[in-house]
């Protein structure tokens, strides 16, 4: 397993870092939104007044 070669070389490639930003960036979006959701119900059904 010594001669594998690594994921990421040091001239990174520019689509690797494009997928993986796009994929960051994606799984963000989707956490704010799934967030923001839960934390609307959670407004909704405690009463904080």
């Amino acid at each position: 397993m010594a001669d594998r070669k690594p994921l990421f070389k040091p001239p990174y490639d520019l689509k690797d870092v494009t997928a993986l930003f796009a994929i960051v960036g994606f799984v963000l979006i989707i956490a704010a939104i799934v967030g923001n959701n839960l934390f609307g119900l959670f407004q909704e059904n405690v009463n904080f007044g």
